[in-house]
């Protein structure tokens, strides 16, 4: 109890100061301008004070080890820049696995071996100054992040500047994203309020709290409500709203639509395709809303999907451990075309195994610019892979510099359905001992992504039909009732993928790819 009042008293010093100055046009431009021109000050900054001056960093030891003193660091990056002296240090096994970075596995390089923690990489400098928002953990408690309040103005001027590029800055907004422990919907609620548009509706995909244990998270989102509003702020309460119950969401946007012109949407790639198809359904013109999507892909049958309601279809990317990572160009060249936010992250991308002995990857490696961030990443991997093309564009973004775009992002170790993301490897852990109780073995099952023909997720649980006793019904709810029991902070993905029917159980074998089993394949019947 004391840590919690300790947060609350926290939230509330700091929750005045940070909606007092409100975002600008102007301001927030100046201010990413003012950011990007210094990306190597601040990145030398970071890894000064919180890497070589932090000595429980696994990144110091690592550095350490490759023979990368402060000085060589910095000489490095004055010489040839940020990205190539990191892609220079990758060479030299200076990275962090994903596996690494959750603490399922020692960092080990030849003449180096690093028991590692999850919250080994936690900022030193960051906790409790502004709002937590969790992972989802794993058979342990679930990762929990903080977001300082100078990371959310940096937050705040970025989503005005994306707002502006797609002509919603002074469009009313509706958010169907969850309440805490997500920190998704309470995240943009108060970046919104900060440029004096708060939300208008705030639809949930659950209650206020989906365990009543969690009184330290419906504690907080009460919090930030109240001292909104005693500020002078209309804020909406959340209001429970299911995937099942997308035509509220659409009737909504269709009466927002009618009234003002247009209408942005912030939510899931999946909950906007369900709100689109509603709309459709029930005979709405969507025409001059924007959906905002994240969470998932936005691939072209998804964007295809929304579309045909008449609403424009853009893509955010982001995780809990980074925050903000690329929002959609003004000048796509792709359904989910995106530029880096390059004053917060720097970006290489590098071969390296999804898994032992499976097929290398070019994945994503993410280091921090940014000190005010609750966790320090510096050649880490956090799970995703896809495109990167170095470009200039004509949009706001493009403009001020952001000259990197990101394409077709992929997780090839997380499996993300309605929004919800959890690591395969967690999950497997869950299924293997039901397939076990079955009668059948590791190799007797397969994940398969899928979405449907308007570009719904689905994820497929393939068991092999050599497996005796087992009833496909009954196992998915054994399986849905794991993840929330097992999986500390599994609980808001099961409610949401067993309210949303995305989970399908199928008897079929595994798929062999080059004579390998993976765990994790596209869907082989589409």
């Amino acid at each position: 109890m004391p840590g919690q009042l300790g947060q609350l008293v926290r939230l509330g010093l700091g929750l005045p100061g940070f909606l007092r100055e409100p975002v600008t046009a102007a301001g927030a431009a100046e201010q990413l301008r003012r950011l990007l021109a210094a990306r190597e000050a601040r990145f030398l900054d970071v890894a000064r004070r919180l890497i070589y001056g932090h000595p429980g960093s696994p990144y110091r030891a690592l550095l350490r080890w490759a023979g990368c003193a402060y000085a060589d660091l910095e000489a490095g990056v004055r010489r040839d820049g940020i990205e190539t002296t990191l892609r220079r240090l990758r060479a030299a096994g200076v990275y962090v696995r994903l596996a690494e970075f959750k603490g399922r596995a020692a960092i080990a390089r030849p003449g180096l071996a690093l028991q590692v923690r999850a919250a080994d990489f936690d900022n030193p400098q960051v906790g409790g100054r502004g709002v937590e928002g969790t992972t989802s953990g794993g058979r342990g408690a679930p990762t929990r992040i903080a977001y300082d309040w100078e990371l959310m103005r940096e937050h705040a001027a970025t989503e005005f500047v994306l707002n502006h590029v797609h002509g919603v800055e002074r469009s009313p907004l509706v958010l169907w994203l969850p309440t805490p422990p997500s920190i998704a919907g309470i995240h943009y609620l108060l970046l919104s309020t900060k440029a004096r548009r708060p939300p208008v509706r705030w639809f949930s995909q659950v209650g206020t709290a989906i365990d009543p244990l969690l009184s330290r998270t419906r504690l907080g989102l009460e919090f930030v409500l109240a001292g909104c509003r005693l500020l002078g702020h209309r804020v909406p309460r959340p209001e429970p709203t299911g995937p099942q119950d997308a035509a509220r969401v659409a009737d909504f946007l269709a009466a927002a639509k009618a009234a003002h012109g247009a209408c942005l949407l912030r939510t899931y790639a999946s909950s906007a395709v369900r709100a689109a198809r509603a709309a459709v359904e029930r005979g709405h013109d969507l025409r001059g809303c924007v959906m905002l999507t994240g969470g998932e892909p936005l691939t072209g049958r998804r964007r295809a999907a929304i579309e045909k309601s008449g609403a424009t279809a853009c893509s955010r990317y982001s995780a809990t451990e980074t925050g903000l990572i690329a929002g959609a160009c003004g000048e796509p060249r792709s359904a989910d075309d995106m530029h880096l936010y390059m004053e917060r992250l720097a970006l290489v991308s590098a071969p390296l195994a999804s898994r032992p002995g499976g097929p290398a990857l070019d994945v994503f490696l993410f280091t921090t610019l940014c000190p005010h961030m609750g966790k320090i990443l510096f050649n880490t991997d956090i799970g995703d892979f896809g495109v990167v093309e170095e470009r200039a564009c004509g949009c706001d973004f493009g403009k001020l510099g952001m000259t990197v775009h990101l394409r077709e992002v992929r997780s090839y170790d997380k499996l993300s359905t309605e929004g919800m993301s959890l690591l395969a490897v967690e999950l497997h852990e869950v299924i293997a001992a039901l397939v076990e109780a079955a009668g059948g073995g590791p190799d007797d099952y397969q994940f398969w992504e899928s979405e449907d023909e308007a570009g719904l997720p689905r994820l497929v649980i393939a068991v092999s039909p050599r497996v005796p006793g087992l009833d496909e019904t009954s196992f998915r709810g054994a399986m849905l009732a794991g993840i929330g029991r097992v999986l500390k902070g599994g609980d808001l993905a099961a409610r949401i993928w067993r309210d949303a029917g995305s989970l399908e159980v199928v008897r079929a074998d595994p798929v062999l790819l080059r004579e390998k089993h993976l765990p994790l394949v596209r869907d082989p019947r589409r």
